[in-house]
């Protein structure tokens, strides 16, 4: 079977030149500046007490630009790549609001110049400063209309709030206007009960699932699906095993348990509703990796509608690693309908490209 791909989830490594992009007073040209000028730590798990077993992935020390990136899709034969940020993934840490703003426009000027202008082949996600919803809206509306994105990201954790919350719902009207993608991500692991873990390998292994099943379950229980039926919402870099844990764990306490809509703010699944149900819509959208061995049970039970290939290039795998994983999706027991839905169609239909 010979199909198309497109990687739904790679990832920038941010360098010095992010600094040349920050606004008048606050551009500092001093190249030695400590990366927490600009973006507070991912959480206090991240302190250096691991190693990358791939020398070809970031860990190992190779600088990945967008030279490296073009290549990366040349050789992998992708039909194009959606750019998420590494630094960028704290953006919800970040306290002040402002700074917030600021910061999120110059990541996503310098996303523009340093990678889109330089291949059609390099598409981009914004970052927006959520702690500031007005700025937000109009950093979307920016990022997408006049710098050629395909929707934002959002952090699965960071912000104090949860993603469903009401605070955000204008920021997920507007993407629903403009028809751009929503993709939480996951990247911050502290607050979800591994914060005395004293090995980083299984806070890696966890905290990226549980606090998209998190962030989902906001999402649904709050309102946002129901209230935007047009939102297109992906969880990416959390794996796809948790999508049949959260649908048989929600049908469950859902059939037992009623919420009392007292305020008549309750917008979440209806008392005759499943909450597996949203996954029979074609608009909520999962990233999985090719070493899964649970997808074809996933696409099963869920639809092979939701699932997004994505290589998480340079953080995990080196070139040669996404052939692999690749194949792996091809020899997988999945129809060819299946594998060509997982590895392009939901891309195009996620992103609208």
């Amino acid at each position: 079977m010979e199909v198309k791909v497109i990687d739904a989830d790679g990832h920038v490594m941010e360098d010095e030149t992010l600094f040349d992009f920050l606004e008048g007073s606050y551009r500092q040209r001093d190249r030695q500046l400590s990366w927490d000028r600009l973006f507070p730590s991912l959480d206090f798990h991240h302190i250096g007490g691991h190693a990358t077993r791939n020398p070809r992935a970031f860990g190992g020390g190779k600088r990945v630009g967008p030279g490296e990136w073009i290549e990366f899709v040349d050789f992998a034969g992708l039909e194009y790549a959606v750019l998420y940020p590494t630094k960028g993934l704290r953006i919800g840490n970040i306290s002040h609001p402002d700074w917030a703003c600021v910061v999120s426009r110059a990541y996503n000027n310098w996303l523009y110049e340093r990678y889109l202008k330089e291949s059609p082949r390099l598409k981009g996600v914004a970052l927006l400063p959520l702690q500031d919803v007005e700025e937000a809206i109009k950093e979307l509306r920016r990022a997408v209309q006049e710098l050629g994105m395909l929707g934002a990201m959002l952090p699965s954790r960071g912000l104090p709030l949860d993603l469903g919350h009401r605070a955000y719902w204008p920021v997920y009207a507007e993407a629903e206007r403009l028809g751009c993608a929503i993709a939480v991500h996951g990247g911050c692991h502290h607050g979800m009960g591994l914060d005395t873990f004293e090995t980083f390998v299984p806070i890696h292994a966890l905290g990226h699932p549980l606090s998209l099943v998190i962030a989902f379950t906001g999402m649904v229980y709050h309102g946002v699906l129901n209230e935007f039926p047009r939102l297109r919402v992906g969880f990416l870099e959390g794996g796809a095993g948790w999508v049949t844990f959260w649908m048989d764990r929600m049908d469950r306490s859902h059939s037992y348990f009623m919420e009392l809509n007292l305020s008549g703010k309750y917008k979440g699944p209806s008392p005759d509703q499943r909450p597996s149900d949203y996954f029979k819509s074609d608009r909520v959208f999962v990233g999985c990796k090719g070493n899964e061995e649970g997808i074809p049970y996933q696409v099963q039970r869920a639809g092979n509608q939701h699932f997004l290939f994505a290589s998480d290039f340079p953080h995990e795998i080196g070139p040669e690693d996404i052939l692999h994983e690749i194949r792996e999706i091809l020899e997988a027991p999945l129809t060819d309908e299946d594998k060509a839905a997982i590895l392009r169609e939901n891309a195009k239909r996620f992103y609208q490209v």
